[in-house]
């Protein structure tokens, strides 16, 4: 071999390898940029979910204060609940009195919080005998709360939290209210029992219109009508626009049609419900289109050849294979309409409940009204309460998505 033939060996050996360092330098590149991307596109909502999670957290506990009532025995005479409440308010003026002696307490400073006298009250009834004294826990105002969580700062109210520490009456409680009572003008006594049954009973009517609908739509344009019909055409083109409509057209649509014609109660469940069906029902009939157009064409080629009928054949053999898809596109058709808050709001639903709904008629917001309502309070203490209601929605929205790869992942094949 000759000495020029070598050399041209060595050099394509060498370009050889300077290719597949090229090639495995540019591999690595896109695996470092692909890496990056993903920790950047999931360090985003982690760190949105992190300062949700720090600012819900505050709002688990709330603070209230020990004071001594000193009950006489005219008081279990009171019967008339005007008499009772100004009894109760003045017990607790008195006691407060009491307690700041020697400081620079006035009588107008929030130190309890406004419905301490309805505890007193439920107090009263629970107790046979009222004479006596008793150490009895009230709920803190706002105020006093936020400084005791170190939200807030106001050095009145600091030197008479300081004074009430060293005395051994403030203490850190459990927020039972945040689960067991509806919206309030005062952050401390305000819960998302009331947005929570609101939303539950919103999708329940959402369901009960939109579902049966939904699913005998997509039958139809799929199992009954003609595939290459421009009808056809013209209408699966409209359910696909719908689909992709703005959310706030549909609060239109329900605002000038439910509320305007039919005069429907405003702020109600059966209203937001009805208008949220209009958004929910493109997805069920997309879906349901999709889960029938995955039906092995065998299973129905053989029941046609067995003599069976077209709804025998959709109803006994083509709907249980579908059924598992079908109800995976109604639980994302679900999951998306219950964050919404848009269409909502041109129904009514921004608006102060004080109650639990009982009916469908009854005045409710949701979970994301309550969300923007408390977002856009001056006060520092309904942001907590923002964040704890943003969690409970996440968790709704994570059991549906679960549920819905569950059904889905369970039951896809179909077994004889």
């Amino acid at each position: 071999m000759s000495i020029k033939t070598k050399f041209l060996k060595i050099l394509q050996s060498r370009r050889v390898h300077a290719r597949i360092r090229r090639k495995n330098k540019r591999n690595r590149t896109l695996y470092f940029c692909s890496f990056v991307t993903l920790v950047i596109s999931l360090s985003c909502p982690i760190c949105i979910l992190l300062s949700i999670l720090i600012n819900s957290y505050s709002a688990l506990t709330i603070t209230k204060i020990l004071l001594p009532i000193e009950i006489d025995s005219d008081f279990s005479l009171v019967g008339n609940p005007s008499d009772l409440r100004y009894k109760s308010i003045k017990l607790l003026n008195d006691s407060l009195h009491k307690i700041f002696e020697g400081t620079d307490f006035k009588s107008n400073d929030e130190i309890l919080s406004r419905n301490s006298y309805k505890e007193l009250e439920t107090f009263f009834r629970r107790k046979v005998k009222y004479s006596g004294r008793y150490e009895i826990w009230f709920t803190a105002s706002s105020v006093i709360n936020s400084i005791n969580k170190d939200k807030y700062f106001n050095d009145h109210y600091a030197r008479l939290l300081f004074s009430l520490k060293e005395k051994n009456r403030v203490g850190k409680f459990f927020n039972k209210s945040l689960f067991l009572k509806s919206d309030s003008r005062e952050p401390e006594n305000a819960g998302i029992l009331g947005a929570f049954v609101g939303s539950l009973m919103t999708i329940i009517v959402c369901l009960a219109l939109a579902l049966p609908i939904g699913i005998m739509s997509g039958i139809c344009l799929h199992e009954f009508m003609s595939k290459n019909s421009m009808m056809t055409s013209i209408i699966e083109v409209s359910i696909n626009n719908l689909a992709a409509v703005p959310s706030i057209i549909f609060g239109v649509a329900g605002l000038t049609l439910y509320l305007g014609m039919f005069k429907l109660p405003r702020s109600s469940p059966l209203v937001s419900g009805m208008t949220l069906s209009f958004m929910m029902l493109p997805s069920i009939v997309i879906a349901t289109k999709n889960a029938f157009a995955n039906v092995p064409i065998a299973i129905k080629d053989a029941a046609f050849a067995l003599g069976a009928s077209h709804i025998k054949v959709m109803l006994d053999h083509s709907l249980p294979i579908a059924l598992p898809r079908v109800i995976h596109g109604t639980m994302l058709a679900v999951a998306r309409v219950l964050g919404e808050s848009s269409p909502l709001l041109m129904v009514g639903t921004v608006a102060f409940i004080a109650d639990t709904p009982t009916s469908f008629s009854d005045p409710a917001t949701v979970l994301p009204v309550q969300i923007y309502i408390w977002s856009s309070s001056p006060e520092i203490a309904f942001i907590e309460l923002a964040a704890i209601a943003i969690i409970a929605l996440l968790i709704m929205l994570f059991a549906l998505n679960l549920v819905a790869n569950f059904v889905k992942k369970k039951f896809e094949f179909f077994s004889f």
